[in-house]
C-alpha cells in the first residue's frame, strides 16, 4: 500500500511566501485533504480541529484573482468561499474593493440616467405630437359628424359607425365638484357634522422631541408619565464602511 502524503508543517507555509513583494495575507481554507495517519501528523497540524487542512496565505495579487460572489454566474452553483480577511492590508483591499465596485455603480447609474433622459424626452414628444395631433383629427371629425346621418339613442347619444371605429357623441351634462373648506362649514352649521370626515394624527416630530426611552418604555420627561401607543422595536447593529 502507497505511502500516505504527509502534511506540510507550518513553518514550510511561512516559508513559501517569504520574498513576495506585498506583505499583506488573507487566509484560505483549503478543500479536505486525506487524513494521515496519527504517526505521520505534525505537531503545528495536530492542534488544528478533526478533519481540517492547516491554513493557507494569500497574497493581494492572490486576492485580485479571486471570484467574488457579486461576479460569480448567478445561474451557476458556487462553491462557498474558503478564505478570511486576517490583517490590515487584505482589510484594505477589501474597502478599496467596495470603493471601485460603487464607483462603478456610480458611472453606470449616470449612463442609465444620460439614457433615461433620452428616452423620456422622446416620450414627452411622442406625448405632445399625439396629443396635438389627436386634438385637431377630433376637431375635423366633429364637423364631418355634422354633415352626415347618424344614429340616437333614447339617451341623447349619437354615433356613425366607420371602419376603423365610430364616431360618438355623448349629450352635456352636470359634474359636480366639492368645495371642501365651504362645503364642511356649512354642513357643520346645519347639523350635518356626521358627514363630516375628521382625520387626526399625532404630532410626533414635537411629541418625540419631550420623550426620553427606558428600554422599550416612552415616557414624558418632564412628568414621567408613561405615554401609551408608542411601539419600540429593536434593531441589529449595523456595520458600513466609510470612505
Amino acid at each position: 500500500m502507497a505511502a500516505k502524503k504527509k502534511a506540510a508543517p507550518a513553518e514550510e507555509v511561512q516559508n513559501t511566501q517569504e520574498g513576495v513583494q506585498n506583505g499583506a495575507q488573507c487566509v484560505e481554507t483549503p478543500e479536505p485533504i486525506e487524513e494521515p495517519t496519527p504517526d505521520e501528523i505534525a505537531p503545528e497540524t495536530a492542534e488544528n480541529d478533526a478533519g481540517e487542512a492547516p491554513a493557507t496565505p494569500l497574497t493581494l495579487e492572490e486576492l485580485e484573482g479571486l471570484t467574488l460572489p457579486g461576479d460569480a454566474d448567478p445561474d451557476e452553483e458556487q462553491a462557498p468561499q474558503r478564505w478570511s480577511i486576517t490583517d490590515d492590508g487584505c482589510a484594505d483591499w477589501a474597502l478599496k474593493k467596495i470603493k471601485t465596485e460603487r464607483d462603478e455603480l456610480d458611472r453606470i447609474t449616470a449612463l442609465a440616467e444620460q439614457e433615461i433622459a433620452r428616452l423620456k424626452e422622446q416620450v414627452e414628444k411622442a406625448q405632445r405630437r399625439y396629443e396635438q395631433n389627436t386634438a385637431f383629427l377630433t376637431s375635423m371629425l366633429e364637423q364631418f359628424f355634422d354633415t352626415v346621418e347618424h344614429k340616437k339613442t333614447k339617451t341623447g347619444t349619437e354615433s356613425y359607425r366607420l371602419l376603423h371605429g365610430q364616431l360618438v357623441r355623448k349629450p352635456g351634462g352636470f359634474k359636480p365638484e366639492p368645495d371642501h373648506e365651504k362645503l364642511v362649514a356649512w354642513l357643520r352649521q346645519n347639523g350635518y357634522e356626521n358627514l363630516v370626515k375628521v382625520e387626526e394624527s399625532a404630532r410626533w416630530g414635537d411629541l418625540k422631541k419631550q420623550i426620553t426611552f427606558t428600554g422599550t418604555i416612552a415616557t414624558i420627561t418632564e412628568t414621567g408619565e408613561i405615554v401609551e401607543g408608542v411601539n419600540v422595536t429593536e434593531t441589529a447593529p449595523a456595520f458600513s464602511v466609510k470612505f
